[in-house]
């Protein structure tokens, strides 16, 4: 597994090495803009609200990218207060490889789940969206609990093709640097306090 870089953000009310940030209800991701003077390509993968890949490759082949987690900070009452955000670097060569891999791998041709026959949809769970941007297109494709086999077994339904394609996407992505692992680290690094992520509320401490 390669080494990411962490990216540090001064806030509030934590201190600053713990790599947190806190921001209010707003587009507390950040994401990159396309802008076709400067970019040839932005690939992002977002898992649920929690965790954001986003690897960019400007026109002047240079490439950056960023792993991202969040959680929202709850009161006693479990109400909203603020989220805590961790934004870690991506080494340029890894977002070089990945982009590579994954454009071969057709990532900004994927069809959504509603286009697919047999593709299960579920009311809760994980929900993995794929979403490429180009001078030419934007495509994006989401696909709910992309990762398990239960819910095709138990209704007797064959994985469609695109589901497993997704899935080796994925792949690409974990053998450079585990998307569970990574934000599993990110929470056991909160401080003491009452969290949500996804469907997912949290006590720590």
């Amino acid at each position: 597994m390669k080494p990411l870089f962490f990216l540090f953000f001064t806030i509030s009310f934590l201190s600053t090495n713990l790599g947190f940030s806190q921001q209010k209800i707003s587009s507390p991701f950040n994401l990159t803009e396309f802008d076709s003077i400067q970019h040839q390509r932005i690939y992002r993968i977002q898992v649920d609200g929690y965790q954001v890949v986003e690897l960019v490759e400007f026109n002047n082949n240079k490439f950056e990218g960023t792993l991202t987690h969040l959680v929202w900070r709850l009161n006693r009452k479990e109400i909203t207060k603020d989220s805590l955000i961790q934004k870690i670097a991506i080494p340029h060569h890894t977002v070089k490889k990945l982009m590579h891999e994954l454009g071969n791998a057709d990532f900004e041709y994927l069809s959504d789940c509603d286009e697919i026959n047999n593709c299960i949809i579920g009311l809760d769970g994980t929900t993995t969206t794929f979403q490429s941007e180009n001078v030419k297109k934007v495509n994006a494709a989401s696909y709910w609990e992309l990762e398990s086999d239960y819910y095709y077994h138990q209704n007797n339904i064959e994985i469609p093709d695109e589901i497993l394609k997704a899935r080796k996407l994925i792949s690409m992505i974990n053998n450079e640097f585990n998307l569970d692992d990574q934000f599993k680290s990110f929470l056991n690094r909160l401080p003491k306090g009452r969290y949500r992520y996804g469907m997912v509320i949290m006590k720590k401490g």
